[in-house]
């Protein structure tokens, strides 16, 4: 993960605004977002060390008594996504809230997320951080995307679940390999 700190311009005596990943408990993560965004919010300072807190979210059919409704679910469980270019500050507020972790990186280097993790968030997220349905049908076992962001991704998609709507991709975030489940409607099979 060491590679990412190349991304921040520490050094240059300017300030970039970075991506940066939050630890939280999984399960947590709407209750601790809620409780930076009160924290942070009521500090005395008219300033925050953060321009933006939130959780990607996918959203994905499920049926529920009978009916097919779509629902948003938590993108990467158990992270928090700050843009900030005040990191320093940011880590040090973050030590005062409950639930809190740890900021992904060094005890002393918070780590921003890659440029082309940012610019995969950036391109596949609704204004609502939200990335949507995509829609696609199957020749064979294949599954061609036509709209969504799974478009530029079909060669990433290990696992398709078609009863439940669900691809799983493979895909480098945080300096690993991740799976990472979205929401895909096969409309038919040829």
């Amino acid at each position: 993960m060491a590679k990412h700190a190349l991304w921040q311009e520490r050094s240059s005596g300017r300030r970039t605004i970075m991506w940066y990943v939050v630890w939280v408990r999984t399960g947590q993560e709407e209750k601790v977002l809620a409780l930076c965004e009160k924290i942070l919010r009521d500090r005395k300072e008219k300033t925050k060390p953060y321009e933006q807190c939130f959780l990607p979210k996918y959203e994905r059919s499920r049926k529920l008594k009978g009916q097919w409704v779509r629902l948003k679910e938590v993108l990467f469980p158990g992270y928090l996504f700050f843009i900030s270019d005040h990191v320093d500050e940011l880590a040090g507020q973050l030590k005062n809230i409950p639930e809190f972790a740890k900021i992904l990186g060094t005890e002393q280097i918070p780590i921003a997320l890659a440029p082309h993790e940012t610019e995969f968030l950036q391109k596949h997220m609704n204004r609502d951080k939200v990335l949507e349905m995509s829609l696609g049908f199957l020749v064979g076992d294949r599954l061609v995307v036509t709209e969504g962001p799974l478009k530029d991704y079909e060669g990433k998609i290990v696992h398709i679940d078609r009863h439940k709507r669900l691809a799983t991709l493979e895909i480098e975030f945080f300096g690993r390999i991740v799976k990472m489940k979205v929401g895909v409607e096969v409309v038919r099979k040829v």
